[in-house]
């Protein structure tokens, strides 16, 4: 089943916050300028960043920013 993509088992199940930040991946922003727009730790935006990765089933950020755009997240 190449090119086919399943859903992301736990995509429904990123809170509020998640979304934000996966929104500012998907415009390309690193997670300095994460931190700042949402006035939070580069540590904390890391955190949440590593979350989305693991409830989307995804490897890095790109991917994110992917699913991101295609499901209109962004």
């Amino acid at each position: 089943m190449a090119g086919r993509q399943r859903p992301p088992p736990e995509s429904a199940h990123l809170t509020a916050r998640e979304r934000e930040v996966l929104a500012e991946v998907a415009r390309g922003r690193s997670n300095r300028e994460i931190a700042r727009g949402l006035g939070l730790a580069e540590k904390t935006v890391k955190t949440h960043v590593s979350a989305i990765l693991m409830k989307l089933g995804v490897q890095d950020r790109t991917q994110a920013a992917l699913y991101a755009v295609r499901s209109g997240l962004d």
